[in-house]
């Protein structure tokens, strides 16, 4: 029975020695908040190519250019769905609806054209800006999610030994 409170009281006590988060979770979250602001970068540089293929393309090549970029998408969205639902994985869900919202962005830029094409560079850019925001509130909110369950880890763990110690 004392070997039983002396292990309990070695774990309650490197528990609170250990209130900083290992380096080994630390990285695991930045690698995940990495991806997302990679996507980003991805999803921005894709709507800078639009904008110079808008300038530098004549308009109806540019149309068909469109079409082809949106078919092209749809079929990568549905790829990660189809990935996502084998894997039973909310995340890839996610970002199969994110690859979807480029595509129809990227076909309602042919009505965009049709109706004011004035306004093509600005409505794409202020879109791009939009993901931008996206992607930078949802890694915060990632971050502070990991970090909550890490933490929660460690109090369940507390709280199990406290009731332990009471015994």
């Amino acid at each position: 029975m004392k070997e039983k409170k002396d292990i309990i009281e070695k774990i309650d006590n490197t528990f609170e020695v250990k209130q900083k988060m290992p380096k080994q979770e630390k990285k695991y979250i930045y690698k995940r908040i990495v991806k997302d602001l990679g996507v980003a970068i991805l999803i921005t540089i894709y709507f800078i190519i639009l904008i110079l293929g808008f300038i530098n393309v004549d308009n109806n090549i540019f149309l068909v250019d469109l079409k082809v970029f949106s078919i092209s998408i749809v079929f990568s969205a549905i790829a990660i769905f189809e990935y996502a639902y084998k894997r039973d994985s909310g995340r890839f869900a996610i970002y199969g609806i994110e690859v979807l919202i480029v595509a129809i962005t990227t076909l309602a830029g042919m009505y965009i054209i049709e109706i004011n094409k004035d306004y093509f560079n600005i409505i794409i850019a202020t879109i791009s800006i939009l993901f931008i925001i996206y992607y930078f509130i949802k890694s915060r909110l990632i971050y502070k999610k990991m970090k909550k369950e890490y933490y929660n880890g460690l109090s369940d763990i507390k709280e199990i030994v406290k009731k332990e110690k009471r015994k």
